[in-house]
């Protein structure tokens, strides 16, 4: 069962990390994930509830993917009326999401059907490139960021993802403006009981992250040059939430 959470690559330093483009490559990975008989989960138009599926057949030659109907008639119907139809799968731990224009009804070995262009690009994560709480709800970890309008002014962002590497933050909605490639001096995370570091970001990607609750806004920063006292505590942090799972 895949994740029902959409993601829309917004801004990366490097797009070719995250994007998969050309009929070849793209016609491959379909393949695979019909013979891996993965879940798709499908979302028709603005719809927040997708309907599951599966790859019956890959066409290149007709430039079409045929997958299996729903069974629900008001899922179908709203299919066939809606554009986009947003795709999500896993494939080997690589979350995967393509998008299509529309799609229509045949009849695929005696049972009925969708059929849908070949999508022309795929968008493809690594666990850790895209949203995911893997930080504790209570308490909250969070990041102070400078609004940069030379007044001193913070802004508060909650840290979803932290490593010696970087982090990720869901930037809030007004107040700061984060861009790929911009690099953040003066950054204050205080991490719970151990406490706080001062550290560069620079921001790598940025995703619009959509699930049932809502849309978010998410940036990957990296640290750079970060001192070894900050990245000892850092390290430290993890292993006590690590610790702390796994306490029976």
């Amino acid at each position: 069962m895949t994740e029902n959470i959409r993601f829309d690559l917004l801004d990366a330093d490097d797009f070719a990390r995250y994007v998969l483009e050309g009929q070849t490559d793209v016609v491959f990975y379909l393949r695979a994930i019909m013979d891996r008989k993965a879940n798709l989960a499908i979302y028709a138009g603005r719809s927040s509830d997708p309907f599951l599926s599966v790859v019956l057949a890959v066409d290149d030659e007709r430039s079409v993917l045929v997958i299996d109907a729903p069974r629900d008639p008001k899922q179908l119907e709203q299919a066939l009326k809606s554009s986009p139809l947003v795709f999500l799968t896993s494939l080997e731990r690589v979350k995967v999401q393509f998008m299509v224009p529309r799609c229509t009804a045949v009849t695929f070995e005696g049972s009925p059907a969708l059929e849908v262009p070949l999508p022309s690009r795929m968008l493809r994560l690594q666990r850790r490139d895209y949203y995911r709480l893997i930080l504790p709800q209570s308490p909250r970890l969070h990041c102070l960021i400078p609004a940069g309008d030379g007044g001193g002014r913070m802004v508060e962002a909650t840290v979803v993802d932290i490593s010696g590497g970087g982090l990720a933050v869901v930037a809030p909605p007004s107040g700061l403006s984060l861009s790929v490639d911009s690099r953040i001096d003066d950054c204050q995370i205080t991490l719970p009981e151990l406490g706080t570091i001062t550290a560069t970001l620079q921001v790598r990607n940025m995703f619009r992250v959509t699930e049932r609750s809502g849309s978010e806004l998410r940036a990957g920063c990296q640290f750079v040059d970060l001192p070894p006292a900050a990245d000892v505590l850092i390290q430290r942090y993890i292993m006590r939430l690590e610790h702390e799972r796994n306490r029976p």
